[in-house]
């Protein structure tokens, strides 16, 4: 049996999507489940929203969502008024993000939730913090850097959604997340949130507080300089 074709980047009916022989996705920030979380999410009471210290803020924080993925947590802290600078590694997954974004600006509704507080960039957050006062994030000047790393594969053997195994097909694994929260926590940046498994330890020491959620959970570190 052949190998099925690694995914790929097709536009079409005025959208871009990958995919492959499993599927295609796209990303969509106006219907489906963007659009209704938006809407009735649960606001500054969501567990992320919580973990990146916007409840119970007077202004809301300036946050770098450093592993972007289809932005659907940049999205959302954007529309609850934080400053989101999304970065993506990967071109093909920054693209569909890019692509989603766009469409999203061209529906009053939900342009109006964003109010341009959502920028993507393109490039390795990695790069960035190692190499941080010459970087878009320092540029930027965060309160608070999102770390949402490729979770570990399921043991159980149903496999995992459409959306995961494009990524791990596309991208593989992300054998650089502990060198990225390490970075992180040496940047200077006050608040590091590191979204996991509720099942698994956290990543590195030092965890002050952990935000729980039904199957993840946001551990929360704090640098010495805050």
């Amino acid at each position: 049996m052949s190998e099925s074709a690694a995914p790929r980047l097709e536009r079409l009916d005025g959208r871009l999507y990958l995919g492959s022989d499993d599927g295609r996705i796209c990303v969509d920030f106006v219907d489906g489940p963007m659009g209704f979380r938006r809407r009735h999410g649960g606001g500054r009471g969501q567990a992320v929203a919580k973990a990146v210290g916007l409840k119970g803020a007077k202004t809301p924080p300036r946050v770098v969502d450093a592993t972007a993925g289809l932005g659907r947590d940049a999205f959302i802290l954007a529309s609850l008024g934080c400053p989101v600078l999304a970065i993506e590694r990967h071109p093909d997954i920054h693209a569909l993000c890019a692509d989603g974004l766009e469409r999203a600006l061209q529906d009053p509704d939900t342009a109006e939730a964003l109010a341009d507080r959502l920028q993507l960039q393109s490039g390795d957050a990695l790069d960035y913090l190692q190499n941080y006062a010459d970087s878009p994030i320092a540029r930027f000047k965060p309160d608070v850097l999102y770390l949402d790393p490729m979770h570990p594969p399921r043991k159980k053997s149903a496999l995992p959604r459409l959306e995961m195994r494009l990524f791990r097909d596309l991208v593989g694994e992300d054998l650089d997340q502990v060198a990225l929260l390490e970075a992180a926590l040496q940047s200077g940046i006050a608040r590091i949130v590191v979204k996991r498994p509720a099942s698994q330890d956290p990543m590195l020491p030092g965890v002050v507080s952990s935000i729980p959620g039904k199957t993840t959970r946001f551990d929360i570190y704090l640098t010495p300089s805050s």
